[in-house]
């Protein structure tokens, strides 16, 4: 079983949902500010892209945020139930150099690689044709 100061690892987690929060906090202000521009008919067809760009940005960080946001979820989760620094897929130590960059951590690095390319294979990027 991994050591680890329990009391440690529950502030570093929080500090990372703290953290989470005030970076969402920040896209929704920022998406907020656009909305209350000038009206669509007086906008250039360019400046309604860039406008559509930002939002669908703010909308893609507010999504990996939220996954963040359940990942140390997880590991508040395996905190409480003693299971944390397992990797959750092999049952080996995550490495504590891993669990100090990145508490929420619920793989070893070999498994969150792997998970990754998964990822990647199940939604490949769309192509320019």
């Amino acid at each position: 079983m991994p050591e680890y100061d329990r009391q440690q690892v529950e502030a570093r987690l929080e500090a990372r949902l703290h953290e989470i929060e005030k970076r969402r906090a920040a896209v929704r202000r920022s998406s907020e500010g656009m909305r209350d521009e000038l009206a669509d008919y007086d906008q250039h067809p360019a400046d309604q892209g860039t406008e559509t760009f930002e939002q669908e940005l703010d909308e893609t960080t507010l999504l990996l945020l939220d996954d963040e946001e359940e990942r140390v979820k997880a590991a508040r989760r395996a905190l409480e139930d003693g299971t944390y620094g397992v990797c959750i897929d092999c049952g080996r130590e995550i490495p504590p150099e891993r669990l100090e960059a990145m508490p929420e951590s619920i793989r070893c690095i070999e498994h969150q690689n792997l998970y990754e390319a998964r990822l990647r294979q199940a939604s490949p990027p769309a192509t320019s044709g």
